[in-house]
Protein backbone atom coordinates (compact mmCIF):
# COMPACT_ATOMS: atom_id res chain seq x y z
CA UNK A 1 0.00 0.00 0.00
CA UNK A 2 1.35 3.41 -0.97
CA UNK A 3 2.11 5.85 1.81
CA UNK A 4 -0.35 8.70 1.17
CA UNK A 5 2.13 11.20 2.62
CA UNK A 6 4.58 10.47 -0.19
CA UNK A 7 3.60 11.79 -3.66
CA UNK A 8 3.32 9.07 -6.31
CA UNK A 9 5.15 11.39 -8.72
CA UNK A 10 8.30 12.39 -6.84
CA UNK A 11 9.10 16.11 -7.34
CA UNK A 12 12.43 17.12 -8.82
CA UNK A 13 15.09 18.32 -6.39
CA UNK A 14 16.00 21.16 -8.76
CA UNK A 15 14.38 24.48 -7.95
CA UNK A 16 12.15 25.72 -10.76
CA UNK A 17 11.32 29.41 -10.82
CA UNK A 18 7.57 29.66 -11.39
CA UNK A 19 7.88 33.13 -12.93
CA UNK A 20 9.98 31.68 -15.74
CA UNK A 21 7.11 29.58 -17.02
CA UNK A 22 4.44 30.66 -19.43
CA UNK A 23 0.94 30.94 -17.89
CA UNK A 24 -1.77 28.52 -19.02
CA UNK A 25 -5.03 27.10 -17.71
CA UNK A 26 -3.58 23.84 -16.44
CA UNK A 27 -6.83 22.20 -15.31
CA UNK A 28 -8.74 23.05 -18.50
CA UNK A 29 -5.83 21.89 -20.67
CA UNK A 30 -5.54 18.65 -18.68
CA UNK A 31 -9.26 17.95 -18.97
CA UNK A 32 -9.19 18.74 -22.69
CA UNK A 33 -6.38 16.24 -23.23
CA UNK A 34 -8.15 13.60 -21.14
CA UNK A 35 -11.45 13.97 -22.98
CA UNK A 36 -10.13 14.32 -26.54
CA UNK A 37 -7.28 11.80 -26.69
CA UNK A 38 -7.96 8.69 -28.75
CA UNK A 39 -4.74 6.87 -27.92
CA UNK A 40 -2.64 6.60 -24.79
CA UNK A 41 0.54 4.92 -23.70
CA UNK A 42 -0.15 2.35 -20.97
CA UNK A 43 2.76 1.41 -18.70
CA UNK A 44 2.59 -1.63 -16.41
CA UNK A 45 5.20 -3.46 -14.34
CA UNK A 46 6.57 -6.84 -15.39
CA UNK A 47 6.05 -9.16 -12.38
CA UNK A 48 9.31 -11.06 -12.91
CA UNK A 49 11.84 -8.46 -14.04
CA UNK A 50 10.28 -5.36 -12.46
CA UNK A 51 10.89 -3.42 -15.66
CA UNK A 52 8.17 -1.13 -17.03
CA UNK A 53 6.26 -2.56 -19.98
CA UNK A 54 4.60 -0.01 -22.26
CA UNK A 55 1.93 -0.48 -24.89
CA UNK A 56 -0.48 1.72 -26.83
CA UNK A 57 -4.23 1.43 -26.40
CA UNK A 58 -7.49 3.32 -26.87
CA UNK A 59 -8.77 5.41 -24.00
CA UNK A 60 -12.39 6.05 -23.05
CA UNK A 61 -13.86 8.15 -20.24
CA UNK A 62 -16.75 7.58 -17.85
CA UNK A 63 -19.24 10.44 -17.22
CA UNK A 64 -17.37 11.54 -14.09
CA UNK A 65 -14.06 11.79 -15.96
CA UNK A 66 -12.61 8.41 -14.94
CA UNK A 67 -10.52 6.92 -17.76
CA UNK A 68 -10.97 3.28 -18.76
CA UNK A 69 -9.47 0.95 -21.34
CA UNK A 70 -9.73 -2.47 -22.94
CA UNK A 71 -7.30 -5.36 -22.41
CA UNK A 72 -7.53 -8.93 -23.62
CA UNK A 73 -7.08 -11.38 -20.74
CA UNK A 74 -4.13 -13.00 -22.54
CA UNK A 75 -2.30 -9.69 -23.07
CA UNK A 76 0.96 -9.10 -21.24
CA UNK A 77 -0.30 -5.85 -19.71
CA UNK A 78 -3.38 -7.64 -18.34
CA UNK A 79 -1.11 -10.24 -16.74
CA UNK A 80 1.03 -7.45 -15.29
CA UNK A 81 -1.99 -5.65 -13.86
CA UNK A 82 -3.18 -8.83 -12.16
CA UNK A 83 0.18 -9.05 -10.39
CA UNK A 84 0.51 -5.32 -9.61
CA UNK A 85 -2.31 -2.86 -10.40
CA UNK A 86 0.01 0.18 -10.45
CA UNK A 87 -0.04 1.74 -13.92
CA UNK A 88 0.70 4.98 -15.72
CA UNK A 89 -1.04 6.51 -18.72
CA UNK A 90 0.28 9.21 -21.01
CA UNK A 91 -2.24 11.00 -23.21
CA UNK A 92 -1.38 13.41 -26.00
CA UNK A 93 -2.53 14.49 -29.49
CA UNK A 94 -0.34 11.88 -31.17
CA UNK A 95 0.39 12.25 -34.91
CA UNK A 96 -0.51 15.94 -34.87
CA UNK A 97 2.91 17.57 -35.08
CA UNK A 98 5.86 18.06 -32.76
CA UNK A 99 4.88 16.25 -29.54
CA UNK A 100 7.08 18.52 -27.39
CA UNK A 101 5.15 21.61 -28.44
CA UNK A 102 1.73 20.12 -27.63
CA UNK A 103 0.01 19.28 -24.31
CA UNK A 104 0.79 15.90 -22.72
CA UNK A 105 -0.98 14.49 -19.69
CA UNK A 106 0.61 11.86 -17.44
CA UNK A 107 -1.57 9.94 -15.00
CA UNK A 108 -0.33 7.59 -12.28
CA UNK A 109 -2.62 5.29 -10.37
CA UNK A 110 -4.13 1.81 -10.12
CA UNK A 111 -6.10 -0.28 -12.58
CA UNK A 112 -9.41 -1.68 -11.38
CA UNK A 113 -11.22 -4.45 -13.25
CA UNK A 114 -14.80 -3.48 -14.07
CA UNK A 115 -17.47 -5.84 -12.78
CA UNK A 116 -19.71 -7.94 -15.03
CA UNK A 117 -22.61 -5.65 -14.15
CA UNK A 118 -20.69 -2.53 -15.23
CA UNK A 119 -19.27 -3.96 -18.44
CA UNK A 120 -22.27 -3.68 -20.84
CA UNK A 121 -22.68 0.08 -20.31
CA UNK A 122 -18.92 0.63 -20.45
CA UNK A 123 -18.75 -1.31 -23.72
CA UNK A 124 -21.50 0.87 -25.19
CA UNK A 125 -19.58 4.03 -24.23
CA UNK A 126 -16.38 2.59 -25.66
CA UNK A 127 -18.03 1.63 -28.97
CA UNK A 128 -19.55 5.12 -29.27
CA UNK A 129 -15.99 6.45 -29.48
CA UNK A 130 -14.52 3.53 -31.43
CA UNK A 131 -17.20 1.84 -33.59
CA UNK A 132 -14.78 -0.79 -34.89
CA UNK A 133 -14.31 -1.97 -31.30
CA UNK A 134 -17.32 -4.24 -31.84
CA UNK A 135 -14.84 -6.60 -33.53
CA UNK A 136 -12.84 -7.27 -30.37
CA UNK A 137 -15.14 -6.34 -27.50
CA UNK A 138 -17.16 -9.44 -28.33
CA UNK A 139 -14.21 -11.77 -27.74
CA UNK A 140 -14.51 -14.10 -24.74
CA UNK A 141 -11.35 -12.78 -23.06
CA UNK A 142 -12.41 -9.12 -23.15
CA UNK A 143 -11.70 -7.13 -19.99
CA UNK A 144 -12.27 -3.46 -19.20
CA UNK A 145 -10.25 -1.62 -16.57
CA UNK A 146 -10.86 1.81 -15.08
CA UNK A 147 -7.99 3.84 -13.65
CA UNK A 148 -8.13 5.21 -10.12
CA UNK A 149 -5.87 8.25 -10.45
CA UNK A 150 -3.37 9.00 -7.68
CA UNK A 151 -1.06 11.48 -9.42
CA UNK A 152 -1.29 13.96 -12.29
CA UNK A 153 1.28 15.86 -14.34
CA UNK A 154 0.31 18.16 -17.20
CA UNK A 155 2.82 19.61 -19.64
CA UNK A 156 1.15 22.24 -21.79
CA UNK A 157 4.13 22.68 -24.09
CA UNK A 158 7.43 24.59 -23.73
CA UNK A 159 7.68 26.30 -20.31
CA UNK A 160 4.15 25.19 -19.42
CA UNK A 161 4.31 22.64 -16.62
CA UNK A 162 1.98 21.99 -13.70
CA UNK A 163 2.31 19.27 -11.09
CA UNK A 164 0.03 20.83 -8.48
CA UNK A 165 -3.26 19.66 -10.02
CA UNK A 166 -4.94 16.60 -8.57
CA UNK A 167 -7.19 13.74 -9.60
CA UNK A 168 -10.17 15.71 -8.25
CA UNK A 169 -9.37 18.52 -10.69
CA UNK A 170 -9.97 16.10 -13.56
CA UNK A 171 -13.30 14.83 -12.30
CA UNK A 172 -16.70 15.92 -13.55
CA UNK A 173 -19.06 16.58 -10.65
CA UNK A 174 -22.29 14.63 -11.24
CA UNK A 175 -23.92 15.79 -7.99
CA UNK A 176 -27.42 17.07 -8.65
CA UNK A 177 -27.33 16.03 -12.31
CA UNK A 178 -29.20 12.74 -11.90
CA UNK A 179 -32.06 13.79 -14.20
CA UNK A 180 -29.61 14.80 -16.93
CA UNK A 181 -27.73 11.50 -16.72
CA UNK A 182 -31.01 9.58 -16.85
CA UNK A 183 -32.16 11.38 -20.00
CA UNK A 184 -28.86 11.77 -21.80
CA UNK A 185 -28.91 8.58 -23.90
CA UNK A 186 -32.20 9.53 -25.58
CA UNK A 187 -30.97 13.09 -26.06
CA UNK A 188 -27.83 11.85 -27.80
CA UNK A 189 -29.97 9.83 -30.21
CA UNK A 190 -32.12 12.91 -30.88
CA UNK A 191 -29.17 15.22 -31.55
CA UNK A 192 -27.46 12.71 -33.83
CA UNK A 193 -30.69 12.33 -35.82
CA UNK A 194 -30.73 16.05 -36.67
CA UNK A 195 -28.82 16.45 -39.92
CA UNK A 196 -25.66 18.52 -39.46
CA UNK A 197 -26.23 19.23 -35.77
CA UNK A 198 -23.31 17.19 -34.44
CA UNK A 199 -21.05 18.67 -37.11
CA UNK A 200 -22.13 22.17 -36.05
CA UNK A 201 -21.26 21.41 -32.45
CA UNK A 202 -17.87 20.02 -33.49
CA UNK A 203 -17.13 23.20 -35.45
CA UNK A 204 -17.98 25.22 -32.35
CA UNK A 205 -15.41 23.08 -30.52
CA UNK A 206 -12.76 24.12 -33.05
CA UNK A 207 -12.93 21.17 -35.43
CA UNK A 208 -13.58 20.95 -39.16
CA UNK A 209 -17.11 20.01 -40.31
CA UNK A 210 -17.69 16.38 -41.17
CA UNK A 211 -19.40 13.16 -40.14
CA UNK A 212 -19.45 13.78 -36.41
CA UNK A 213 -21.54 12.05 -33.75
CA UNK A 214 -22.27 13.03 -30.16
CA UNK A 215 -20.90 10.25 -27.96
CA UNK A 216 -21.63 11.52 -24.45
CA UNK A 217 -22.97 14.49 -22.52
CA UNK A 218 -22.15 15.50 -18.95
CA UNK A 219 -22.87 18.58 -16.83
CA UNK A 220 -19.80 20.40 -18.17
CA UNK A 221 -19.99 19.69 -21.90
CA UNK A 222 -20.50 17.45 -24.92
CA UNK A 223 -18.08 14.89 -26.35
CA UNK A 224 -18.12 14.16 -30.08
CA UNK A 225 -16.34 11.71 -32.35
CA UNK A 226 -15.60 11.28 -36.04
CA UNK A 227 -13.79 8.36 -37.64
CA UNK A 228 -10.45 10.10 -37.06
CA UNK A 229 -10.83 12.58 -34.22
CA UNK A 230 -12.53 13.54 -30.96
CA UNK A 231 -13.88 16.92 -29.87
CA UNK A 232 -15.03 18.51 -26.63
CA UNK A 233 -17.53 21.37 -26.51
CA UNK A 234 -17.62 23.01 -23.08
CA UNK A 235 -20.81 24.59 -21.81
CA UNK A 236 -20.69 28.23 -20.74
CA UNK A 237 -22.52 27.20 -17.56
CA UNK A 238 -22.98 23.90 -15.75
CA UNK A 239 -25.99 21.88 -16.95
CA UNK A 240 -27.87 19.55 -14.60
CA UNK A 241 -31.13 18.72 -16.36
CA UNK A 242 -32.63 18.38 -19.84
CA UNK A 243 -34.19 21.86 -19.82
CA UNK A 244 -30.83 23.46 -19.11
CA UNK A 245 -29.23 21.34 -21.81
CA UNK A 246 -31.84 22.42 -24.35
CA UNK A 247 -31.24 26.06 -23.38
CA UNK A 248 -27.46 25.63 -23.76
CA UNK A 249 -27.87 24.09 -27.22
CA UNK A 250 -30.31 26.83 -28.25
CA UNK A 251 -27.91 29.53 -27.14
CA UNK A 252 -25.07 27.85 -29.02
CA UNK A 253 -27.20 27.85 -32.19
CA UNK A 254 -27.43 31.66 -31.95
Amino acid sequence: MHNSKIPVITPRNAKIEASAGAPFEAIRVARDVLLTSRTCGLATLDPASGYPYNTATNIAVEPDGTPFFFAARLALHARNIEADPRISLVLAPFNKGDALTLPRLTLVGRAELMSDAETPLAKARYIARYPKAKLYLGLPDTQLYRMRIDGVQINGGPARNASNITADDLRTDLTGAESLIAAVDDEIVRINAVKGEASRLAVMAGKKPGAWKVTSIDPDGINLASSQDLARLWFAERVTDLNQLTKALTQSAK
